[in-house]
């Protein structure tokens, strides 16, 4: 997250300290008190612990200490009485935060108490007091690094208040997922759900793309570039990995501790026994054997065969590995469960002996609600686990709550978007249309239901979706910095109606305040870039020849692909029509703006779209972060 507080001291005197302070998510409850003052962030400015803070509590405020950049410091008892918020002559204070444990409070819940002489965030559980510092930082942000006098009391009205992203279809450096976790602590969003595991959703497309190499749905394990994802290393089954982007388990575990440390709950989810493509091909003999219907059979390589006895312990034996391991710490573990077209029975007895078995393990087993679509015989057992109601088809959100599943609302038609760049909103659209999920949606907004016939007291929160599903075959090219704009913009407003559901500020007021917040947020709009290079290619054959790195972008003067001009981005090689002479200095220039890319050579302009190693003629958008290292 970018922090330019401290950095430019934009200070002002017409500070509106009798306003209440514009938050996203809006704050519940706001006192004015203009005796006290209104507190500036100088040079001085400390953060503050009592010396017997709890190790969650100092790591969270070294958290909000690194954001500023100020010191974080631990404090006697004696010192959190100084602090009066009645005198006009007091000094300019510190920032102090304290955990008073209350039973009866709303974990996440916080007080925040401003004025001249000093902040002071008191919660009953550290991570309250954490939200009160990104109320923190989003004043200072909009009022130049000064906070009004005042009192201000928060709590979140759902307890589950998340973002799923499915970078299983569509690679994604791990910077970037690191960006998401900061979007949603800004926003106090407390999960960020990662899909690490998926395929092509039309698989039928590959027999019309390539008919003589793909007959059989076996054929398509075998196809290469693969139509699957499986983005976390695997020693178990290490077939499962994708080699173009994946995470090796010490950095999804470092990603996971990162999280953490603000205020986010990373969910994984590994989906099956559907949208299993890369499970398949590592055991072919698993592969559902049943008829699927028309051209949709190619689907039975994305399905794993449920009346086999070796298919749970399989599945069983890739989620032991992370989570013996370490590398899903967190409560929550998302085991898929959607678009199976197999067998209800099998169906149902997989979903209730694989949730039993997360919870031998320790954690909350999460999964798409499928039940009311897969009726049957077989009981599911809804004790510890929890849903997420993503269709009204698939799973009614009455029946779940009657079952005794607790739910979060996800619903498609209001909630997911696969991105095409199109421009289209609302369900499966190009984004969301976040003027009516501000000003209709909740938590337990479902259509023909009223929220009565809900038990309110299983509906934890929701959530929105980001699908990847236009990958692979028809990947328009939109990249990172094309997709985090929205991601910031509707992660505020799902927070905003996850914590505080009731909105006193117009839409245009509130979006303004969003895009206000882009440049903290690194989700501003894609830049216009270029960089330029004096380059001699060697004599001889063509080596791979890289100018500049970063953790979205390599730049080649000659490419591995074809030692073509070219440049790496998510995992997959572009070149340009241009070869550079050998033994001769060229002057080589990138160019780079929202969905283009080109590069000029010598002053000549090289005309035609970078072409994509595979799938070329799909990608239609060429969007390129600029690197962060030049190496030549």
């Amino acid at each position: 997250m970018k922090t330019t507080l401290l950095a430019t001291m934009l200070v002002t005197a017409a500070t509106a300290w009798c306003a209440k302070p514009f938050v996203i998510p809006e704050l519940r409850d706001w006192s004015d008190n203009a005796d006290a003052g209104s507190f500036e962030l100088t040079e001085d400015t400390r953060i503050v612990i009592p010396e017997d803070a709890c190790d969650a509590l100092a790591r969270y405020a070294q958290t909000f200490a690194d954001d500023l950049g100020l010191p974080l410091v631990r404090e006697a008892s004696g010192f959190w009485h100084t602090v009066t918020f009645t005198a006009e002559s007091a000094e300019p204070g510190d920032i102090l935060l304290r955990v008073v444990p209350d039973d009866n409070a709303n974990p996440e819940a916080y007080t925040l108490t401003a004025g001249k002489s000093g902040i002071v965030i008191q919660a009953p559980t550290p991570l309250g007091a954490f939200w009160g510092t990104r109320t923190i930082l989003q004043v200072f942000a909009d009022q130049g690094n000064t906070f009004p006098g005042g009192e201000a009391k928060d709590w979140p009205e759902y307890a589950k208040r998340g973002f799923m992203f499915d970078c299983g279809r569509k690679p994604f450096a791990l910077e970037t997922l690191r960006q998401l976790a900061d979007i949603c602590s800004y926003y106090k969003m407390n999960e960020l759900q990662l899909h690490l595991s998926d395929n092509y959703i039309w698989l039928h497309r590959y027999a019309e793309w390539y008919p003589e190499q793909i007959k059989t749905p076996a054929d398509l394990l075998t196809y290469e570039p693969s139509a699957g994802g499986f983005r976390l290393e695997s020693e178990t089954h290490p077939k499962l990995t994708s080699t173009d982007i994946s995470y090796t388990k010490a950095e999804f575990k470092a990603l996971v501790d990162e999280a953490k440390a603000k205020g986010v709950d990373i969910i994984p989810e590994l989906d099956v026994p559907g949208h299993a493509l890369q499970m398949v091909r590592v055991r072919p003999d698993l592969m559902y054997k049943g008829s699927v219907g028309g051209k949709h059979d190619m689907e039975r390589a994305a399905m794993l065969d449920l009346s086999n006895p070796e298919t749970l312990p399989f599945v069983q034996s890739i989620y032991d590995e992370y989570i013996d391991e370490g590398v899903f710490p967190n409560d929550v573990v998302h085991i898929g469960t959607d678009e199976y077209y197999g067998d209800n029975e099998s169906y149902r007895k997989f979903a209730d002996a694989f949730c039993k078995h997360i919870l031998s393990k320790g954690k909350t087993p999460r999964m798409w609600g499928s039940l009311s679509y897969k009726r049957g015989k077989t009981p599911v057992d809804s004790k510890g686990v929890q849903m997420n109601i993503w269709s009204m088809g698939w799973q009614n959100p009455v029946e779940a709550t009657k079952a005794g599943f607790e739910i979060m609302n996800t619903l498609d038609i209001w909630m997911y978007i696969v991105p095409s760049g199109n421009g289209s909103v609302g369900g499966y659209g190009d984004d969301l249309n976040t003027q009516w999920v501000y000003d209709n949606w909740t938590p337990v907004t479902f259509p023909k239901t009223k929220p009565e016939d809900l038990d309110r007291s299983k509906v934890l929160g929701g959530s929105w979706a980001m699908w990847n599903d236009n990958a692979f075959l028809t990947d328009p090219g939109l990249c990172a910095e094309d997709l985090l704009p929205r991601i910031q913009k509707n992660c505020a407003t799902v927070a905003q109606k996850t914590w505080a559901t009731a909105n006193t500020r117009g839409y245009k007021a509130f979006l303004a305040q969003v895009q206000s917040q882009a440049k903290a947020l690194d989700a501003e709009e894609p830049q216009p870039w270029e960089m330029t290079f004096t380059v001699t290619v060697p004599e001889g054959e063509d080596k791979p020849l890289m100018l500049a790195t970063g953790p979205e972008t390599d730049l080649y003067a000659v490419s591995p692909v074809n030692g073509n001009v070219g440049f790496r981005r998510e995992g997959a090689q572009y070149t340009f029509d241009c070869k550079l002479p050998k033994g001769k200095p060229v002057q080589l220039t990138f160019h780079s703006e929202k969905h283009k890319t080109w590069i000029v050579v010598d002053g000549k302009k090289i005309e035609g779209n970078p072409v994509r190693e595979y799938y070329a003629k799909t990608c239609k958008f060429f969007t390129l972060a600029k690197p962060t290292t030049v190496l030549k």
